[in-house]
């Protein structure tokens, strides 16, 4: 197939191509002709804006696609076409889904395949492998050793630990730090002061679709007991870990793969370019913006429940950095639309815990929503902190109410109680609309 055969994924409304680019966990394109197409089509001359959207955690094919027709229909697709607007639209698939299911792999669009087997059928068994593919093949086989265990004393959690630390330094420097692996012990004892997992005596099930809750057991609700717990439920491990990886390829793929897509539009058109990231794919659609200078700025972005750190916009001070995302603020010329919702689970109950690296030092605290519990809490559960003279709060506006905003302050922080019942419901008229009033400021 030529390239200039290819055709787009579909068209919304009456001519605004919708094209899907899809990249591996490394940030290298599986569809490299469709993308010199996306590329050439952003270079022509014939949009007036460009809207990037990037999918979340857990998401496969089928899951991906779903979600982006949703919301393309919605935001662009059931608007009166404007005779002087045409967008590009591209959406990002990236490889965040622990459990692919046999039928619901991606398709080969312009890419060749990539003659890779199923992942494993257990969701644990792919995290473990996920993991486990990162380290030295030693190491490797001594997790899966460990992994195979009902429950490790001090000693063994102890050495999991220590086989795991490297993977702890992975996603990025939200706080404006590049860590190193935590110490062995300390990542232990991080592991065993955590609230023990809910127990239930049938798999969890949820509502909420974008199932980052269940693959990160959370706490009980209510006060729990002090102190070291004497033994670990390995997968409990396991699956935070594979947390820290699933930032990292978000990452990744917005450095290596986003970040040079945006800056070849930014560069070859004077199309407004728009940016949307949901959980996870808002650290892809922040960190396409950080790593590099930009050819000018980019027009907007909209991050849906993003899971990534509430001080990554903090300013530096009383001894600490700036948040890693802080740049974003400068090179993004109307405003950074940011979303936060009581009602998101997987945010404001299991993050913190899973992106823990130490074991009392910035201990999560009860405190009422939405003071943040710990330094590790998402942005997307509990809105931006440290960058106040940046932020402007308002709520999540419902269609038809224009948001009446403050140019100076370009962080604004939309507080989704209404309309916004858990971490994958972020298709709806509200979140619709804030897309359509950021592209047409």
């Amino acid at each position: 197939m030529t390239t200039s055969e290819l055709e787009p994924y579909r068209t919304v409304g009456a001519r605004n191509p919708f094209w899907i680019l899809q990249y591996d966990k490394k940030g290298a394109s599986r569809s490299p002709e469709t993308l010199q197409q996306v590329r050439d089509a952003m270079a022509s001359g014939h949009f007036t804006d460009v809207v990037v959207f990037a999918h979340g955690w857990n998401n496969d094919w089928a899951a991906a696609t779903k979600r982006y027709d949703h919301f393309v229909d919605g935001s662009v697709g059931r608007f009166p076409d404007d005779p002087g607007r045409r967008a590009l639209l591209v959406g990002i698939f990236w490889p965040s889904a622990l459990l692919v299911l046999p039928g619901e792999r991606e398709p080969d669009l312009a890419a060749g395949g990539d003659g890779q087997a199923a992942p494993p059928a257990d969701p644990d068994s792919a995290a473990l492998e996920d993991v486990a593919g990162e380290l030295p093949p030693d190491d490797a086989a001594r997790v899966r050793e460990l992994a195979a265990r009902t429950t490790l004393d001090a000693s063994a959690t102890t050495e999991l630990a220590r086989l795991l630390a490297p993977v702890y330094r992975s996603g990025g420097p939200e706080l404006g730090e590049h860590p190193e692996p935590p110490e062995g012990p300390v990542l232990a004892a991080s592991w065993l002061s955590a609230p023990p997992p809910v127990e239930v005596s049938a798999p969890v099930t949820t509502t909420d679709d974008d199932d980052f809750g269940t693959v990160v057991t959370g706490p009980r609700d209510g006060p729990q007991p002090a102190g070291l717990r004497d033994v670990l439920d390995p997968r409990n491990a396991i699956r935070g870990a594979s947390v820290w990886l699933m930032k990292d390829r978000a990452g990744r793929v917005g450095a290596r793969a986003v970040g040079p897509l945006i800056r070849h539009a930014l560069g070859e058109s004077q199309a407004k370019v728009h940016l949307v990231g949901h959980s996870f794919g808002a650290k892809v659609v922040l960190s396409a913006v950080a790593t590099e200078p930009l050819p000018r700025t980019v027009h907007s972005m909209l991050l849906l429940q993003p899971a990534v750190n509430h001080l990554c916009f903090a300013e530096a001070g009383d001894g600490e950095p700036a948040g890693g995302y802080r740049v974003v603020l400068d090179r993004v010329g109307t405003h950074v639309f940011s979303t936060y919702s009581p009602h998101d689970k997987p945010l404001t109950r299991f993050f913190h815990w899973a992106l823990r690296r130490d074991g009392d030092r910035r201990e999560p605290l009860p405190a009422p929503w939405p003071d943040p519990p710990s330094v590790y809490a998402a942005l997307g559960g509990f809105g931006p902190h440290g960058a106040d003279a940046d932020t402007q709060r308002r709520v999540l506006e419902p269609e038809g109410t224009p948001y009446r905003l403050d140019p100076g302050r370009t962080l604004v922080a939309l507080d989704g109680t209404q309309g916004i019942t858990g971490h994958g419901d972020i298709s709806g008229p509200r979140t619709w609309w804030a897309l359509r009033e950021l592209m047409w400021s």
